[in-house]
């Protein structure tokens, strides 16, 4: 039994907010310490759980390309209780001793882009995450290639380890136009297998015509240490 009241717009759909950026910190023990104190921490942790925050999870770069960086991945049910979180001058100031910058984004999921979740083998759990962020010039013409990638690649990608795949659309700040900027997200039990998996460069061809612009792509590996998440 719990008297914890949600927002009101608490449902069954989720919202995923990324947040990237460089750390303050130069070395990631010192962000973890900082992080657990702070966002981690038992008040802050159950603060943003009673607005709809659902998961929490930490990403550390692979590659020197992204060294110095962070990335968390939350699935919320309520953007009213995300936004009043992270307008709490607290929460800023913890992000302040975190990122010395950083880019949050909300994103809402896309239905029909070939998404999947996989079961976890006994004793496996996700060991990494791969990212691709790109606007595109049609998002129903985008749903049809997504699509299409994953039903040429899901058999081989998920005998390299990959556990789900998912897309969802970028949500305007207010006062902003509506986007065509897409993220996918890959969930993979290994870092290496899943690198080895890219590397092979399956099923790209399906995104040509629908890409407005190069993607950012980064691999990530499940943050090691004693890190607070849910």
């Amino acid at each position: 039994m719990t008297d914890t009241t949600y927002p009101a717009d608490a449902g069954a759909a989720t919202h995923l907010l990324t947040v990237r950026g460089a750390t303050v910190p130069s070395s990631l023990d010192e962000t973890r310490d900082i992080h657990n104190s702070t966002a981690g921490a038992p008040q802050s942790a159950a603060g943003a759980r009673a607005l709809g925050d659902l998961s929490h999870n930490v990403y550390a770069p692979i590659g020197k390309d992204l060294d110095g960086q962070l990335l968390f991945i939350d699935l919320w049910n309520s953007v009213s209780g995300l936004n009043m979180f992270f307008s709490n001058p607290q929460v800023q100031a913890a992000a302040g001793q975190l990122f010395s910058n950083r880019d949050g984004i909300v994103w809402s999921r896309l239905e029909g882009f070939g998404a999947f979740q996989l079961s976890l083998p006994s004793g496996r759990s996700i060991g990494a995450v791969g990212l691709i962020q790109v606007p595109v010039t049609s998002v129903e013409q985008a749903a049809e290639a997504f699509s299409a990638y994953a039903a040429t690649t899901i058999n081989t990608a998920r005998s390299y380890g990959i556990v789900s795949h998912s897309t969802w659309l970028r949500v305007p700040n207010p006062g902003e136009a509506p986007t065509k900027e897409l993220i996918g997200v890959d969930f993979w039990m290994d870092a290496d297998r899943m690198n080895e998996y890219y590397d092979l460069s399956l099923g790209f061809e399906h995104f040509g015509p629908v890409f407005a612009g190069p993607p950012d792509t980064s691999v990530w590996r499940a943050a090691p240490g004693e890190w607070v998440e849910w």
